[in-house]
């Protein structure tokens, strides 16, 4: 009987210890929608271009370089072709980073973004660190539109370059499983390549870098 007992007892213990793994297993994996599928992996592949403007390749300390993005909320899939309402985007955006050419060491450095005055037009944006060498922005979204508008001026003289990322593993406030990686380029932009003294004549490259003189 006392056997009995005990082996009831260690049932119940195994069921108790199981319905508390599954609910472990549930809290800590609340993006799965369901068994099998991997919310890691991104489902979608989409283009968002941004455009600079006035598109001088040389400007003057105090001038404005103006960043732009204005698009649907609508893109097409670059693998599959079909056009997806990616709506709702909870965080789209980019890391904004700057570069300065110097001539004596024929290379790029990192340049402070504190060098630049940088005004927020529409969006918002985070300092990565407390001494930055890039700044984080998020996208904001009004009327089915992705909108982003930033002022840069030149606080110094020098050949400089802009440098977006893209945004991958994107994701959706009402379905965080299913992802999206944006490629963040250049459009309708003179990106200035030749001022770039690593350009390659006769190439022509895409991307979403930038590049211009400050007198």
């Amino acid at each position: 009987m006392q056997y009995s007992v005990f082996m009831g007892t260690n049932k119940n213990r195994l069921l108790a210890i199981s319905l508390f793994t599954a609910s472990l297993f549930f809290q800590r994996c609340s993006c799965k929608k369901a068994f099998g599928l991997d919310c890691a992996e991104v489902k979608y592949g989409f283009e968002l271009p941004v455009k600079a403007f006035p598109n001088n390749d040389s400007i003057s300390i105090g001038d404005t370089i103006w960043l732009q993005i204005n698009e649907s909320t609508s893109f097409k899939d670059v693998q599959s072709g079909q056009i997806i309402d990616y709506s709702g985007a909870e965080n789209l955006g980019t890391v904004l980073s700057f570069g300065n050419y110097d001539s004596s060491l024929n290379s790029w450095t990192n340049e402070n973004p504190n060098n630049f005055k940088l005004v927020l037009m529409n969006g918002n944006g985070v300092l990565v660190n407390q001494t930055p060498i890039s700044i984080e922005y998020l996208f904001t979204e009004k009327d089915k539109r992705y909108m982003f508008l930033l002022a840069v001026i030149p606080k110094g003289k020098g050949l400089f370059s802009l440098l977006f990322s893209n945004s991958n593993n994107t994701y959706r406030k009402s379905d965080k499983c299913t992802k999206a990686n944006f490629m963040i380029n250049f459009k309708d932009t003179n990106q200035h390549y030749p001022l770039n003294p690593f350009y390659i004549p006769g190439t022509n490259p895409r991307g979403g870098d930038y590049y211009f003189v400050v007198k």
